[in-house]
């Protein structure tokens, strides 16, 4: 179906016309925060244009974290020891005959740690933490993952 407007003294009624038709449509414009161009969007959460200026944005962030994480050895660690468990658990995934029951059990305390992780380190950031306690909390954990990795004989 096509839709025309003509608009004779002034554009206020077109536009007025075509905003109603972008918001029946559930569209509204927004202004890409990577790159800047206007773009319409299906909902106000949306602040990026497109999959470049995303992968851009992802690139970004992941900067801020690594310098972030530079300048404290707590970011640095749980990134690691994230990675570590990370590592374990796709090595269980593709190892054949590696028990279901115990691959579960891996990914329900990763998530676990996970959880606990970002409260303690959240806690050294409002400084109401160590961050020694919170490293060597770290470092404790890699013996869980590593006792759940193993297979058994």
């Amino acid at each position: 179906m096509t839709e025309s407007v003509s608009a004779y003294a002034s554009l206020y009624p077109l536009i007025t016309y075509y905003l109603n038709r972008l918001n029946d449509w559930g569209l509204c414009f927004r202004k890409c925060k990577v790159c800047g161009r206007i773009f319409l969007a299906k909902s106000q959460r949306y602040g990026l244009c497109g999959d470049k200026c995303r992968k851009k944005q992802a690139l970004q962030n992941k900067r801020e974290f690594d310098e972030r994480a530079r300048k404290n050895n707590y970011d640095l660690l749980y990134k690691n020891e994230c990675q570590n468990w990370r590592n374990k658990i796709n090595k269980a995934k593709k190892t054949e005959g590696f028990p279901a029951d115990r691959l579960e059990e891996m990914l329900t305390a990763f998530e676990a740690f996970k959880k606990e992780a970002l409260q303690r380190k959240k806690a050294v950031k409002e400084r109401t933490a160590n961050p020694k306690e919170f490293t060597d909390w770290l470092y404790q954990q890699s013996d869980i993952i590593l006792r759940l990795s193993e297979k058994s004989s």
